[in-house]
């Protein structure tokens, strides 16, 4: 049987957060593996499988080097996800779109992990580091490119991208497609919003994955995590990834009721 370790952000109260990665702990110990939590990239534990979950944008350098001296490292290769690097919709101020645009922060989950670090730290007395933006509400939605305030543009924090959604007469939907390895799960959500986030959804159905999704997922290295897409048009858009996704409290009963199969994914790393 294997050791698996988790390698979590010094700073992302990793045991006081309902991470998805932890619903599978209890079926990797069942299973007879030997599962560790470790914060922060020292002092870190021998690992037959060292798995990356920082929660952030981007991965400190400094972990991946401690990270590198592991036979297998699930999600090393994902060391950037921000929306500048893999989104093909941003809108600049000079280009003639003229459609509906959506305003989005470049870090993932609306800058929470860079600002929650950043507080963890201060409380620490450690430096806090820059400001980070955290943009709590929905993302903010334009008629057309032209409506965007002129600080939008100039702001670094944030990206303008095309508003292209999934809908009809019944509401907005967005695509969740979770994996592990080869262990997956995918499902549409349904929500009146303009922008979908899963918990107020009044439906919730298992929909297959597109080829062009899955072959993002192996242009961006990712071996666990969550994608969000949409079909605009019958055509797959790629909105979000995440490597460190968390469990909404009004979906845990229906994910916990999957998280075994998915956690037999970590199979496909310790052959």
């Amino acid at each position: 049987m294997a050791t698996i370790l988790i390698v979590a952000h010094a700073h992302d109260r990793f045991d006081a957060r309902s991470f998805l990665v932890k619903g599978l702990f209890e079926h990797w110990t069942a299973a007879g593996h030997r599962v560790l939590v470790h914060e922060g990239p020292s002092g870190l534990p021998d690992a037959d499988v060292a798995f990356v979950h920082i929660d952030g944008t981007v991965i400190p350098p400094h972990y991946l080097d401690a990270l590198s001296r592991y036979p297998v490292v699930i999600n090393g290769k994902t060391a950037d996800i921000s929306k500048r690097s893999f989104s093909r919709h941003l809108v600049s101020r000079a280009d003639a779109f003229d459609g509906p645009v959506i305003v989005k922060t470049n870090r993932t989950s609306g800058g929470f992990p860079e600002a929650m670090h950043a507080m963890t730290a201060a409380q620490a007395g450690e430096p806090p580091g820059a400001p980070v933006r955290f943009m709590k509400d929905r993302y903010p939605i334009f008629q057309s490119a032209c409506e965007v305030p002129p600080s939008t543009w100039r702001d670094p924090d944030l990206v303008v991208e095309k508003f292209l959604p999934e809908k009809d007469e019944r509401g907005y939907y967005v695509r969740y497609w979770v994996f592990l390895g080869d262990r997956e799960r995918c499902s549409r959500y349904l929500e009146t919003n303009p922008v979908v986030k899963g918990d107020q959804a009044i439906e919730r159905v298992p929909v297959p994955v597109p080829d062009a999704i899955r072959a993002w997922r192996s242009r961006l290295g990712f071996d666990f995590g969550k994608f969000d897409f949409v079909l605009h048009e019958g055509e797959p858009v790629l909105l979000d990834v995440n490597r460190t996704p968390t469990v909404p409290p009004n979906l845990s009963d229906a994910v916990r009721a999957q998280q075994a199969a998915l956690s037999e994914g970590i199979s496909a790393f310790l052959r």
